[in-house]
């Protein structure tokens, strides 16, 4: 096959990829490459193709045939890595992505991915990390707790994390053995409605009706957006719902107003006695 040739079948194979007909693109690339196997560039696409029409692991061959090709080349090297992650495969797609923009420091989507990947891989370390403490036979002291702050980074830098799946056991451990804690009534602030609602909150997860405890929540914290322990008791009816997206973020905020909330704990308000 001629240069010529070459050039003529590489200008169809990505016309057709421009205009997303894939299968005929990777014929015309599988074509090109059977008289010139090193071509890097058809490589690539092919890689390409292969991601496009969900066949993971061909891609990741042909990319790794491009990037051998032409090494020095970031595209390819960024494709690779895409491979990688849609394979599961987080560390190898990092370190594309690292090497990609070691390549081209400007490169924008090596850029981006790289820093998603690295959340990934973090998200990944604090699930893990909170199914270890709740799996443990004798678990250290403070364990719920613990478990309950790993899976909400794991969330926080990945709101799909599995993570979610976990809250709602957690929310039942969590009333199996909670403690109360007062909290006093603010004197002369006009929060007896917050007090009332808290109370009602309270109870009610005590009888593990979440739907009233929700409510409950939600309006105390209406009228007193700063309480911990009120997002803290809105996530646990929201967990015992299974409305998991809810719960990591009422959770979340407990952390922002109080970082080292203890989870096992409930309030109970009680008014200042003279």
């Amino acid at each position: 096959m001629s240069a010529t040739e070459t050039e003529q079948l590489l200008a169809e194979a990505l016309a057709a990829f421009g205009q997303a007909e894939f299968d005929k693109a990777r014929l015309l690339l599988e074509r090109l490459l059977s008289q010139d196997p090193d071509h890097a560039r058809a490589w690539g696409y092919l890689g390409l193709c292969h991601l496009e029409t969900g066949r993971h692991q061909f891609g990741q061959e042909a990319l790794e045939k491009a990037t051998g090709a032409d090494p020095e080349n970031p595209d390819y090297v960024y494709w690779l890595g895409n491979a990688a992650g849609s394979l599961g495969q987080l560390e190898r797609a990092l370190a594309c992505y690292q090497r990609a923009v070691e390549i081209d420091p400007q490169h924008t989507k090596a850029n981006e991915f790289l820093v998603r990947t690295r959340g990934l891989l973090e998200s990944r370390e604090h699930y893990r990390t909170a199914l270890r403490l709740l799996k443990e036979k004798q678990p250290p002291d403070h364990y719920l707790t613990l478990a309950v702050r790993e899976l909400l980074h794991s969330i926080g830098l990945f709101a799909d994390s599995p993570a979610r799946d976990e809250l709602n056991y957690c929310a039942k451990e969590i009333l199996r053995g909670a403690r109360e804690v007062a909290i006093m009534l603010p004197p002369d602030e006009g929060l007896e409605e917050w007090a009332r609602q808290h109370q009602q909150g309270n109870v009610a997860l005590r009888f593990l009706n979440h739907q009233q405890a929700g409510a409950a929540y939600q309006q105390a914290i209406d009228y007193k957006n700063d309480d911990p322990y009120a997002w803290h008791g809105l996530a646990l009816a929201n967990a015992l719902a299974g409305e998991a997206a809810s719960a990591a973020s009422a959770w979340l905020r407990v952390l922002e107003l109080e970082p080292e909330f203890d989870f096992t704990t409930l309030a109970r308000v009680q008014r200042h006695t003279q």
